[in-house]
């Protein structure tokens, strides 16, 4: 309820309901109270008129023929004034009286005999009736007022105004008192039109009114209250859903449209929200591709941290033990501990470990020209059976020692090749880095298998060596350079950390992959290759390349 009452539609509804209420009440106001006074007005100014009209007329007749009885338009004026017309001489303080038959009853043409002024206004009232009282009383009160008197018999205008009344009751004062001079000597004497026009009618009126008023305003009250409410509603529903929608709005919500096609300020608002919308909605859009780019960055940036981080203990890892093996061996060398063999011994050392070195600092340096993409390809037809054979015997030389069996299977061609589009050098690397990592994983006795399979429109090289599988969550990380899976590091599983990274760099420069998979008996790691043509057309291929 008090949200109610602090809401524009209730104050809508409260000016609305006040303002109409007001006026209502002021209209009904006037007309109960000044209805009479206004007719009262009204009557006066049309009356005066009319009465100069007619006695203009009537004087005009009076000079051309004296007319028989009153004409036809004095009963007119009487009908449409509820008045009473009639012609009143005075001559020397004689009163002579002619009225129509409308009041007197009698023929149109009935006289009062000529009497003396003061006669006539003390007829006896029982034996009057009541029109004929109130036209006595009106003519005793117009010849009872000199200045009345005087302005129509001797100013010769025309005189309208309503009675004063007799008693405490004010009888005859419910009328309008009208003289209109025909002819006057400017002495008292003359002719006047004399009429009385009755009040009745709109004194009845105006109560009715008073009355009636008071209805109307109780209807007013049920009608305007339902009729504000409506109104407000109308107004404030609009409102009301733009309000709506700019909650939503305000939840990132920017769904809601309301697409109005209204003329008004409503509907200008709303198509200024729309394009709110719109353009919160694309400001939104682009700041959560910002966003995301942003965190993508800030992810690969700690990733890159995180490289970094390994790299740098993998390289020392791996560098500090061959500088401690050969600092502690050239020291001793230098201290002529030992002597022939044994010197040859340390020295023997000493190279080994500058031999690792070397390699290790070899690879990084090859890793580094192909991450940063400085070693361009040189693709050329080539028959890629060739390096597995030498692949597989140089796995057979490197696992010698452990009795590890070599299985090489390559497809049945026609020719016995396999012809691939690549360059031959960096897949030679790739794969003999691969047949030492199997080697080197393959148990003692165990079996290491490369093949070469058609695979689409190219050949599927893969290198399996029998042993344990690698741990799921390890599979991804495998490419990276100095990851091992082995934590403490042991020098006697061999290998510089960096060879399976070179792999990944160098296919990934052929629009290849590597993938290592678990299988039951070991571990596979495959790629592809595209096929290139037969050995008679790879000398045109290789030109046109």
């Amino acid at each position: 309820m008090t949200a109610w009452r602090h809401s524009i539609a209730f104050r809508l509804f409260a000016i609305t309901f006040l303002a109409v209420m007001l006026l209502i009440g002021g209209l009904l106001s006037a007309l109960a109270g000044s209805f009479s006074s206004f007719y009262e007005r009204r009557q006066i100014k049309d009356i005066t008129t009319q009465m100069n009209l007619i006695k203009d007329r009537y004087a005009s007749e009076v000079t051309s023929f004296p007319p028989s009885g009153f004409p036809p338009y004095f009963s007119r004026f009487e009908n449409d004034y509820y008045a009473s017309i009639s012609l009143v001489t005075f001559n020397e303080g004689m009163t002579m009286i002619q009225r129509g038959a409308q009041e007197s009853g009698a023929s149109d043409d009935a006289l009062l005999p000529g009497s003396p002024l003061d006669a006539l206004l003390n007829l006896p009232s029982p034996g009057l009736d009541e029109q004929t009282r109130k036209f006595t009383l009106a003519l005793r009160e117009w010849r009872n007022d000199p200045q009345a008197t005087d302005r129509v018999l001797t100013q010769g205008k025309t005189l309208v105004y309503r009675t004063k009344g007799v008693g405490p009751e004010k009888f005859g004062g419910d009328q309008l008192i009208a003289v209109a001079p025909i002819h006057a000597d400017g002495k008292g004497n003359g002719t006047v039109l004399f009429a009385t026009s009755s009040l009745q009618p709109v004194i009845g009126a105006a109560s009715v009114i008073r009355d009636f008023s008071w209805y109307a305003f109780g209807i007013s009250i049920v009608l305007v209250t339902l009729l504000a409410f409506l109104y407000a509603g109308i107004l404030t529903k609009p409102l009301r859903s733009l309000n709506e929608r700019a909650g939503r709005l305000a939840s990132l919500d920017f769904s809601a449209r309301i697409r109005w096609r209204r003329k008004d300020e409503i509907g200008k608002l709303a198509q200024t929200f729309d394009f709110l919308a719109d353009n919160l909605q694309q400001a939104l859009e682009k700041l959560q591709t910002a966003n995301d780019k942003l965190r993508e960055d800030i992810e690969k940036e700690k990733a890159l941290e995180r490289m970094r981080r390994d790299f740098v203990t993998g390289v020392s890892h791996e560098l500090k033990t061959p500088l401690s093996l050969i600092g502690g061996y050239a020291e001793g060398l230098q201290d002529n501990i030992g002597s022939g063999a044994k010197r040859e011994k340390y020295a023997e050392v000493i190279l080994d470990e500058t031999r690792r070195m070397s390699a290790i600092v070899g690879d990084m340096l090859d890793l580094s020209h192909l991450e940063a993409g400085q070693y361009s390809l040189n693709r050329e037809p080539f028959d890629a059976a060739e390096l597995l054979r030498e692949s597989a015997g140089r796995a057979q030389a490197l696992g010698a020692g452990r009795e590890i069996r070599v299985a090489l299977d390559l497809p049945a061609t026609a020719d016995g090749t396999v012809p691939a589009m690549a360059d031959r050098s960096r897949i030679g690397q790739v794969l003999t880095n691969l047949v030492t990592n199997a080697v080197r994983h393959a148990p003692a006795g165990g079996t290491v298998t490369i093949a070469a399979a058609v695979e689409g429109d190219g050949w599927r090289l893969s290198v399996h060596n029998e042993g344990d599988p690698i741990p799921a969550e390890e599979l991804s990380r495998i490419w990276v350079q100095f990851y091992r899976i082995d934590k403490a590091r042991n020098r006697s599983s061999g290998g510089t950390g960096i060879g399976l990274a070179i792999v990944k760099q160098i296919l990934e420069l052929h629009g290849s992959r590597c993938e290592a998979t678990n299988e039951r008996d070991g571990v596979t790691f495959a790629f592809t290759l595209p096929a290139a043509a037969r050995f008679g057309e790879w000398d045109a291929r290789a030109e046109a390349l």
